[in-house]
């Protein structure tokens, strides 16, 4: 008879590398204040309507002179820092928030109007505004057909 012992593979892995030098490897440099050393990008909502795209991008913490919102060749970014707030206290701190620069791209639709993109940042919350532009509908075309 044989008995089934439970493992966590991840035990084998801790017993080769100290803490500090697994979450390193795995997860990036950790940070001076704990938080770990890894890229993060805003979550976003995209929603549209017959006027408009609305992108709501999540950024808590993020002050409006440290993002940038652009548009180029189609493409909308948000990109900028988060600030970590922390401070160690009598010897530690622990995060699981992300800090540290970060970038998101869209592309946008072809009948967006990119010269009047609006962005507002109300309670963490990015909204960016791209209005559509009306497109002429292409009109058919007869072909004509030639004898060889």
């Amino acid at each position: 008879m044989t008995s089934l012992i439970k493992r966590n593979p991840f035990d084998d892995i801790a017993a080769l590398w100290p803490r500090d030098l697994f979450n390193r490897d795995f997860f990036g440099a950790l940070r001076p204040d704990g938080s770990l050393g890894l890229s993060w990008s805003p979550r976003c909502d995209i929603s549209e309507n017959d006027k408009e795209v609305v992108v709501h991008a999540e950024l808590p913490g993020v002050a409006p002179e440290d993002m940038s919102v652009t548009v180029k060749d189609g493409i909308l970014t948000v990109s900028g820092e988060k600030r970590s707030e922390m401070k160690k206290e009598n010897g530690g701190a622990y995060t699981e928030r992300f800090f540290g620069s970060f970038e998101r791209s869209l592309t946008l639709p072809a009948n967006v109007d990119e010269e009047h993109i609006e962005a507002t940042l109300k309670n963490g919350v990015l909204e960016v505004h791209l209005p559509k532009v009306e497109k002429a509908e292409p009109q058919p075309r007869k072909i004509e057909i030639h004898t060889a």
